[in-house]
């Protein structure tokens, strides 16, 4: 027995999902619907009718749409809910930001800290980095033993001596 034509009730849905899909994932991504219309190469108001459901886009759309929207296809076309897929956010926000493995790796460390019951066991991260040479200070060293704000205090009392002399 083959399949009858697909029920239109589930098509609509199907099409709303998409379509809130694609405002939910332009919203994330801070763009505006004109800046996304732009992106896309589509109107204004094609988008808007796009994120209402209204009108259900060719596959040359959905390509452009993906492709705004920074993902795969696949990623856009999704078929649970947008809200609930948190594993695939954090995949989009390390891609996005082109974060490497170490990055990963560090800001899992933070999760874990922030979302643990207790300690978790320290890994090996290599020589500690070298600490401000000014009495009390604690931070990075930027340049020349010194961090950000002393160096650059440093630079102006240089320069000021330099304009005075």
């Amino acid at each position: 027995m083959s399949p009858g034509p697909p029920d239109a009730s589930a098509v609509n849905g199907h099409l709303q999902g998409l379509a809130r899909r694609i405002r939910a994932l332009r919203e994330r991504r801070g763009l505006t619907q004109e800046d996304f219309a732009a992106r896309c190469g589509i109107s204004v108001s094609f988008a808007s009718l796009l994120e209402r459901g209204e009108r259900g886009p060719s596959y040359e759309t959905l390509l452009q749409v993906a492709v705004a929207l920074e993902l795969p296809l696949w990623e856009l076309l999704r078929l649970d809910d947008v809200d609930d897929a948190g594993a695939h956010r954090l995949e989009g926000f390390a891609r996005v930001r082109r974060l490497s493995r170490q990055d990963v790796d560090r800001l899992l460390e933070v999760a874990e800290v922030m979302f643990s019951a207790g300690p978790i066991p320290s890994r090996p991260t290599g020589p500690e980095p070298a600490r401000c040479e000014e009495p009390e200070c604690e931070r990075p060293v930027l340049a020349r033993g010194l961090c950000t704000a002393h160096y650059h205090r440093a630079r102006r009392r240089k320069a000021a001596e330099q304009e005075g002399a």
